[in-house]
């Protein structure tokens, strides 16, 4: 028996407002007078090259690495904005300039196909349980078109996988039956934190490893579709750092215990931020990744990504039906980081506001406004708790409402 593993990274930056104009938090940290968040930024962009970088380098030595990857959409206009003005060009490291960043993904997915799997999320990086569901589907179709205006029609339809920001699920079954049957119409499954699911606290170490390892369809109400799980931090910690060595140990861990219920073999997802900490920015690549796929692949421990895993072993046959617990997930398990505390409830009240009000609008209005109403439902605005961000979420919702008022 072997075990398949293919680690995930995950990237997104909000928008903010600075001198009066409106620009990606990136940008803004670029231009700060504070030099640790300048310097930090330097270090962001490059980690948002950097899976196009090392996958470039192991592909020209004839490796074969494999890597899934999610941008949200507004930091991939923030990106390409940032090539065509030259500022990418101009960041330098260590005296290496850093370079366009887009334009390294085309390549890629030109000269390397097979090697990213570009997977599908939201628009703006919204918190779906947070978010008013008539406004999922919007969400939806917005990142496709940035992508496809990005990357081509081609590339697109091979985006096949939903990467629900900050793995937020709706804990409501009539809820989640809606948001699974707005994600069927676009993609062929979902990737999913393992906590959410029903009497997870009760399931003992090796059943975790084993849901882990295999897809399953998930369930709610009448609809139905395919979902993989990250494996938990607590077997494989990608953002705290994993040397090669205890990253195929633990591949094998997985295999052994996943031998004991499937002759299939295992899959084995870590999911991360790509650029937050000191490992993702700066080790994760260098340390982890090139000496991983050099030198641990083809054995016992192979790579394919989901897609690929889902083709080759599965192809229809997904058997194992599961549900999720009531009270919904997110990667850090509970809603509260988003939806709980009286300044969090106050901005999701504006937001479903601000969403009855857009869907009043006539269509030819709605074309106009509807990118500020999203924007406006960014997840950032309210998960850290400051004043700061929830001052952006105000300054964006009164943004859409003056523009409202001016149609």
């Amino acid at each position: 028996m072997v075990v398949y593993y293919v680690p995930w990274l995950h990237m997104h930056q909000p928008l903010v407002w600075f001198d009066s104009k409106i620009v990606s938090n990136l940008e803004k940290m670029m231009n700060s007078k504070d030099a640790r968040e300048s310097w930090d930024a330097k270090l962001m962009l490059r980690a948002y090259k950097n899976p196009a970088k090392y996958i470039t380098m192991l592909c020209e030595k004839g490796f074969k690495p494999k890597l899934m990857l999610d941008f949200s959409a507004i930091l991939l206009e923030s990106l390409l904005d940032l090539d065509e003005r030259k500022i990418s060009e101009k960041i330098e490291i260590n005296g290496e300039k850093i370079g366009p960043v887009i334009s390294a993904y085309q390549k890629v997915l030109k000269e390397f196909p097979g090697s990213i799997e570009f997977v599908g999320t939201a628009y703006s990086h919204c918190y779906f349980p947070a978010t008013p569901e008539e406004d999922w589907k919007l969400q939806i179709e917005e990142w496709r078109e940035t992508f496809k205006k990005i990357f081509g029609a081609t590339e697109l339809k091979k985006v096949k996988g939903f990467w629900l920001p900050e793995m937020g699920v709706p804990g409501n079954e009539e809820a989640l039956s809606k948001l699974i049957k707005c994600l069927k119409e676009y993609y062929e499954w979902v990737i999913l934190p393992v906590q959410s699911i029903q009497k997870y606290e009760s399931l003992d170490y090796e059943k975790i490893i084993e849901i882990v390892c295999k897809p399953h369809l998930l369930q709610a109400k009448n609809e139905e579709m395919v979902a993989i799980f990250r494996v938990p931090s607590y077997f494989i910690d990608q953002q705290a750092g994993c040397s090669p060595d205890l990253l195929y140990s633990k591949c094998l861990e997985a295999e052994k215990i996943f031998s004991k219920f499937s002759e299939k073999p295992a899959l084995l997802v870590t999911a991360s931020d790509g650029e937050n900490g000191n490992v993702m920015m700066n080790e994760f690549f260098p340390q982890t990744f090139i000496p991983f796929f050099k030198e641990k692949i083809g054995k016992k421990v192979f790579s394919l990504t989901v897609s690929e895993f889902l083709e080759k072993f599965y192809n229809g046959e997904i058997k194992d039906k599961i549900k999720l617990k009531d009270t919904g997930a997110s990667w850090i398990n509970g809603h509260e980081a988003w939806m709980g505390g009286g300044k969090r409830l106050e901005a999701i009240k504006r937001i479903f506001s601000l969403s009855k009000k857009f869907h009043e609008l006539k269509p030819e209005q709605k074309s106009k406004v509807k990118k500020w109403l999203l924007i406006a439902e960014t997840s950032c605005y309210v998960y850290w708790g400051i004043d700061y961000w929830f001052e952006q979420g105000r300054k964006f919702a009164e943004y859409f409402e003056d523009m409202i008022r001016e149609k």
